[in-house]
């Protein structure tokens, strides 16, 4: 068995793209008359792409052979062939997303090579892909503390909340460095209406055709800087509620966050310290300055992350490995399975179906439904160690009740669950489901929010099936 996969991620976001090669090394841990237990025990990055405009052909079209183009030459510059490449991700994220062509774009980069998992990322997904890239995650968990991490872009901030490792909130505001783009004799091109909103808030406003200087982008800046800070606080004010993402909905916080990290092409301008601001023709420079200006005053700690311009493509996908048997149940043999993403519900939702209450699990399933633009999708739960009978029937139930809420009729239900109980639980399903609908459930699985599995033949007689969890490089 070889031991390292070549991974490639893109990603496309509203200001810039670019692509990075990794090296993937892979360990089986398991005795050699055992069932194979692989691992990813190292992860390399060994080419990191330049930083391309993202091609448009208006404002409402992504250049799609130009893109192509783009990366293309870049496999050349690796020195890498597309026989080469194991797998990675397309991600499609910021305004870019919104883009009409989108899903076409992402569907024809991934036949470039190797499986990829193909997505485009809605604004919350796109918060934890980035936060979890930039390290946030990992830091959180590390030190077992709360901290947010800010992605600020050309068209939006993400921003991601973690505490001790676990994702706790999420949201999108319409904040970037290219709310305003300029010409090199400083002649304003492009308003955004979202800050012509915020402007309006403070009476001011920005028009085409007028001439930027130094007190216009600190203005523009330092509302911009309003905006992103009032999102942060626990209560919010105007300038969040006009913010917000169409699609999003603003932090759930009960207390001051007392860490904050930046990603994004605005925090690569904070922390190299960007003294020129009309180096990009828009905002970003004078938006990091405001942000620097700021610090002192913040109660908030700001921690420099593993990564800033490239946390998103940096958290691309990749490959581990793991066998799910012993305990599984299946009806028929419609493997394989192929990029199917899983929504792992939270502790909350998972104890209230295990309490017969289906709405917080069916609340999630819908808003990872839409978020992630897909119809079919598999549900992670961490199942308990100590399962009573009526417990199962009441979980059961729940998973086929909204099962048919969230998924197209004749798809096939999904459960993958941490701890052994998916032979009881698929057993209890099947013989509930009435319907058309295959029941699948399997176990001895970890998984988080974001992820794509493939779910390879039964093996062994039938008593282990193989998965391929897909999920983010570097945290």
């Amino acid at each position: 068995m070889r031991d390292e996969m070549i991974s490639v991620g893109i990603d496309i976001g509203t200001s810039t793209m670019s692509m990075i090669v990794s090296r993937l090394g892979i360990t089986n841990m398991a005795a050699a008359h055992m069932v194979p237990d692989i691992n990813i025990s190292k992860k390399e990055i060994i080419y990191r792409s330049p930083l391309y405009l993202t091609p448009l052909l208006d404002q409402e079209t992504l250049d799609g052979e130009k893109i192509r183009k783009i990366i293309t030459e870049e496999y050349e510059h690796a020195q890498i062939r597309p026989d080469m490449i194991d797998t990675g991700a397309v991600i499609i994220t910021g305004e870019s997303a919104l883009k009409k062509n989108a899903e076409i774009i992402t569907e024809n980069l991934s036949m470039l090579a190797g499986d990829f998992v193909v997505a485009t990322a809605g604004p919350d997904l796109e918060s934890v892909i980035a936060g979890r890239g930039a390290g946030a995650e990992q830091f959180s968990k590390k030190y077992a503390c709360t901290i947010a991490n800010l992605d600020i872009g050309g068209g939006t901030t993400n921003i991601a909340v973690f505490d001790c490792g676990e994702l706790v909130s999420q949201t999108c505001i319409d904040v970037g460095g290219r709310l305003i783009r300029y010409d090199e004799d400083h002649i304003v091109r492009y308003v955004s209406p979202r800050l012509a909103a915020l402007a309006e808030t403070r009476g001011v406003s920005f028009a085409i055709g007028q001439r930027i200087g130094e007190q216009e982008l600190d203005l523009a800046a330092g509302i911009l800087a309003d905006a992103i800070f009032d999102s942060i606080s626990p209560e919010h004010g105007v300038l969040t509620r006009i913010a917000t993402t169409q699609s999003s909905e603003p932090l759930e916080l009960t207390a001051k966050i007392p860490y904050l990290s930046f990603s994004g092409g605005v925090a690569d301008c904070y922390y190299r310290q960007e003294k020129d601001r009309y180096r990009y023709l828009d905002l970003g420079p004078s938006l990091a300055m405001e942000l620097a200006r700021r610090e002192p005053d913040l109660e908030a700690e700001i921690i420099e992350p593993s990564e800033t311009i490239r946390a998103t493509v940096v958290g691309a996908g990749t490959y581990t490995t793991e066998v799910s048997g012993s305990t599984i149940s299946y009806e028929e043999d419609i493997f394989p399975i192929k990029s199917l993403p899983v929504c792992v519900l939270s502790r909350k939702a998972e104890d209230r179906m295990f309490e017969g209450e289906t709405g917080p699990a069916l609340e999630e399933l819908q808003w990872f439904r839409e978020q992630s633009q897909i119809d079919e999708l598999g549900i992670f739960i961490q199942g308990k160690q100590q399962t009573g009978y009526r417990e199962l029937i009441r979980m059961a139930e729940g998973m086929i009740a909204v099962g048919d809420r969230v998924l197209p009729q004749g798809s096939p239900l999904i459960v993958i669950c941490k701890n052994d109980i998916a032979k009881a639980l698929g057993q209890i399903m099947s013989s509930r489901e009435h319907g058309s609908r295959t029941i699948i459930c399997l176990d001895r699985i970890r998984m988080r929010s974001g992820d794509y599995i493939d779910i390879g033949s039964p093996v062994m007689d039938g008593m282990a099936v193989p998965i391929v969890v897909k999920t983010l490089i570097f945290n």
